[in-house]
């Protein structure tokens, strides 16, 4: 079940739901043993996607650690985080990290400068 994704979850939700209301219109039209079976298998499938979703993990939460000190500097460094991604910039002691934009999705990105060391124009792109 771990290849299946929320998406596609939702979407058979969609489909059953579809087709319980088909069939109970069928039932209460005309009762058949038949479409008495089809819609207690449709209520069953309607009831176990319901659990699924439900108890579906929630998605991974991203960590921004963005610290200057001791006259250290970030500057024009954007950091963007997805799906439990972890971002640590430090620059210490007039260490410099510029133009240094970091994009993580399911990664963990780190960069420290320090005693005047300088990270310049050093875009990350990590998944």
């Amino acid at each position: 079940m771990a290849t299946v994704t929320q998406k596609t979850i939702s979407a058979g939700g969609v489909l059953v739901s579809v087709a319980t209301g088909i069939v109970t219109n069928l039932v209460t039209d005309e009762w058949s043993w038949t479409l008495g079976g089809a819609l207690a298998v449709l209520t069953v499938a309607a009831i176990w996607l319901a659990i699924v979703t439900s108890s579906a993990p929630p998605a991974a939460r991203s960590r921004h650690e963005i610290r200057s000190d001791h006259h250290g500097l970030i500057k024009k460094s954007g950091a963007t985080g997805r799906e439990g991604a972890v971002i640590k910039q430090t620059a210490t002691r007039h260490g410099t990290i510029e133009n240094s934009r970091v994009i993580a999705r399911h990664a963990d990105v780190e960069q420290e400068v320090d005693n005047g060391g300088r990270i310049v124009d050093s875009p990350s792109d990590m998944q």
